[in-house]
């Protein structure tokens, strides 16, 4: 792309003035994520998450035998595309296939795929992809459930174990469900603080450490500083420590542990993915 290009990227993932992209473009040449970095680092730019909520166009499709359920991202340039006849049935199609061989460990690679996408793409005129898809089992005593977004786009797979008998099986499946959908709506990232790669708080250490510097504040007052921006990060982006849609002064934790009594059980989030 060209720099006038990267710099509306820039400026739609960060919110950034033009000038601003300009610079950052500039000084790490035109490294995208380089340039996030160097804004965020100015305090130009608030997205600890913000890349992750850019909206590929696409669909996803969701496909379940009662046993294991399969999760697929198909992606395409224009949502004129995403929204054609064609298109929805390559999607259905492939998670279909992804629902029936469990065995492939990647998917993206496999040759079967990559010839049921190619057959179809001229028709689209578009570059389209498989930008994702999962096949999960869920474990004994655990349910999978999942939610998908009204524009087809986002999407959330997550399992909840289950220790003990529940009072209603059901509601079990209900609370599933409605932690996939927070998961979409609160964009979650892991499950709960002990899940973040060390790699992830590193950065964003320096990031803060950066800004406090550039605002003038004390070497010493920064270090003390820096436990509570992790804390407020990990708040901010792992489901356990989310607050809820419903409620916003009862976290996701709280909420399990109120369900489990409430069910004569213990509910535990194993695991989830979204698009």
């Amino acid at each position: 792309m060209s720099l006038a290009e990267d710099i509306k990227v820039l400026r739609e993932k960060t919110g950034a003035g033009l000038m601003d992209c300009k610079k950052a473009l500039l000084e790490t040449k035109n490294d995208m994520e380089q340039a996030i970095v160097f804004l965020r680092k100015k305090g130009l730019a608030d997205m600890a998450k913000r890349s992750d909520r850019e909206t590929k166009e696409g669909r996803v499709s969701v496909k379940t035998n009662g046993k294991n359920y399969a999760m697929v991202y198909l992606g395409c340039e224009t949502d004129f595309v995403a929204k054609t006849e064609d298109f929805i049935k390559l999607a259905d199609e492939l998670a279909e296939y992804v629902l029936a061989h469990p065995e492939i460990t990647d998917y993206a690679n496999d040759e079967h795929i990559k010839s049921m996408i190619a057959e179809k793409a001229p028709k689209f005129g578009e570059n389209t992809t498989l930008k994702g898809a999962y096949n999960w089992t869920p474990a004994k005593d655990a349910v999978i459930e999942y939610y998908i977004h009204a524009d087809n786009k986002k999407a959330s797979l997550l399992e909840l174990a289950v220790t003990g008998t529940a009072k209603d099986a059901a509601k079990v499946k209900d609370i599933a469900r409605s932690l996939a959908m927070h998961t979409v709506g609160m964009q979650s990232c892991w499950v709960d603080a002990k899940d973040i790669p060390q790699s992830v708080i590193d950065k964003e250490l320096e990031i803060y450490r950066t800004q406090a510097l550039n605002e003038g504040k004390p070497e010493a007052a920064i270090e003390k500083m820096l436990p509570g921006k992790v804390k407020k990060f990990a708040k901010e982006n792992c489901l356990l420590e989310q607050m809820t849609i419903k409620d916003n002064k009862k976290s996701v934790l709280d909420y399990l542990k109120e369900e489990s009594n409430d069910l004569g059980c213990e509910l535990k989030v194993v695991r989830f993915v979204r698009f």
